[in-house]
């Protein structure tokens, strides 16, 4: 049995990085920030300490492995002893690693492999306290800025992965982060799945009057539940807003 469930991390590591929208990808980094994976290490007679089993590429660079469950290592037919990590810890450990690994490399010789640059992980935590200060800033604005909607109101989500049901619970859609959208409903209307979100007259929203950087003009409170409530075809899938208690405080 494994000992963590990483489902929410696979299903974003089958996006198309090519055509993912910026929220997909960021999802993906705040997943892989606070999630624990399997490392293969082996144990050198009498001692408590461990060796990483890294691999080398053809330019002689070498990756840390890393599994989403003890499944994924058996895809990709590894055996050995596996140590459990936090992405954290890991960063930690790699920072003090005097240049010896060039790579993370998450479920190697799987059909969802990713390959990430150790210097661009390792930045990953090493912008927390800043991004910790700008990400409060940003939810105190949320929140005293949000007005009641007067009317009901429909924004679409189009994107290339259906992330909403991938990641659904119940039929309980939750982003733990804010959710950037673009009210018109045209934008990336090329992209293979829609959302539609329902959101009833009184509902909050945060209104920008104006898209930034030709991406969004509205953000959603974190943590705001979306109910699902039907499929109008192969693509499209209706959404209604639920509880907000980002707001109960």
């Amino acid at each position: 049995m494994d000992l963590m469930d990483n489902s929410e991390l696979e299903n974003l590591m089958k996006m198309d990085v090519e055509t993912a929208s910026r929220q997909d990808q960021d999802r993906f980094f705040e997943k892989l920030k606070e999630s624990q994976l399997l490392m293969p290490v082996e144990y050198p007679e009498n001692s408590d300490a461990f060796n990483i089993i890294y691999l080398t590429d053809a330019e002689g660079k070498n990756a840390v492995p890393l599994f989403t469950s003890n499944e994924m290592m058996g895809k990709a037919g590894v055996e050995s002893s596996a140590y459990p990590i936090y992405m954290s810890d890991l960063a930690d450990l790699m920072d003090q690693a005097d240049e010896k690994y060039s790579l993370i490399s998450i479920n190697p010789f799987t059909d969802t492999n990713i390959n990430m640059g150790l210097p661009a992980f390792v930045d990953l935590f090493d912008e927390d306290d800043e991004m910790s200060d700008v990400f409060s800033e940003m939810l105190q604005i949320i929140l005293e800025n949000s007005v009641e909607l007067e009317e009901d109101t429909a924004i679409m989500i189009h994107s290339e992965d259906n992330f909403m049901k991938n990641l659904a619970v119940a039929g309980i859609y939750q982003d733990p982060m804010p959710m950037k959208l673009n009210s018109n409903p045209h934008y990336n209307e090329d992209l293979k799945y829609t959302n539609i979100l329902l959101f009833e007259k009184s509902k909050k929203l945060l209104l920008l009057g104006e898209v930034i950087n030709d991406e969004f003009d509205t953000v959603v409170a974190p943590a705001t539940e979306f109910e699902f409530v039907q499929d109008l075809d192969e693509f499209t899938s209706v959404w209604r807003c639920g509880a907000q208690e980002f707001y109960d405080v």
